[in-house]
């Protein structure tokens, strides 16, 4: 998969040759690392090998790795980051049927389930995305590593950034960058959101309380550029 400047590899059988090949052409990254790829061989590792190829040396290579503590198993997860731990993306493969109750739900035409926090095709034992947030996925991950807090949230937010080039404005808090971040307790549980540098969400807010501070801050801003126009 590739768009503009951005070129992923994963779902797919190739072999570590090929996926060597591939990273030479200008892949950086691939995707949902273990899931959908050929699996891991002594001989031949596949797209797995490229975390530790001693013929990239001059690359990062990165991978999305889905940390939901369903789709990959925590030992997986440690192995993967202990071979390769600079490249460790955290994503969710989270489906539209995140945040809904058990039970049955439509996605476009098809009919998923809920069940003990898992998304499977109505009436069978087939997976079907992931239902994980990004915070649980990074609390797993440093869970099932014993990372550092810091790298954890590298995995989440510095390291899709350099993946996608936008670290002049995302993924970290340098000097200039957008100011969007979040305020985390000690087990990274999310207590606030900012985006732009204003608080619009915060976990003892009710959904009506977010309403309230969308429109005093528009009100705000369009006072503040009354004010200005004035002069």
């Amino acid at each position: 998969m590739s768009c503009k400047d951005f070129i992923f590899t994963g779902h797919t059988t190739a072999n570590l040759v090929q996926g060597e090949d591939a990273i030479r052409a200008g892949a950086s990254c691939i995707t949902h690392l273990f899931n959908a790829m050929v699996s891991f061989h002594h001989r031949d590792p596949h797209l797995i090998g490229l975390l530790t190829s001693k013929f990239l040396t001059d690359r990062q290579v990165y991978y999305g790795l889905i940390s939901d503590g369903v789709h990959t198993h925590p030992a997986a997860v440690r192995m993967a980051f202990r071979s390769n731990p600079r490249g460790f993306i955290v994503v969710t493969d989270a489906i539209p049927a995140m945040g809904l109750p058990t039970g049955k739900h439509h996605m476009g035409s098809q009919l998923v389930e809920i069940q003990d926090k898992k998304a499977f095709i109505a009436g069978t034992n087939t997976l079907c995305g992931s239902i994980a947030t990004i915070p649980k996925c990074v609390q797993n991950l440093k869970k099932n590593t014993d990372c550092t807090t810091e790298q954890a949230l590298d995995a989440a937010t510095l390291h899709p950034a350099e993946v996608l080039k936008i670290t002049d404005r995302k993924g970290t808090m340098d000097f200039d960058t957008d100011a969007d971040f979040l305020m985390l307790d000690e087990n990274l549980n999310v207590m606030a959101t900012y985006i732009a540098g204003e608080l619009v969400w915060h976990k003892d807010w009710h959904p009506k309380d977010a309403l309230l501070n969308r429109q005093m801050s528009e009100r705000v801003g369009c006072e503040e550029s009354a004010v200005k126009n004035s002069f």
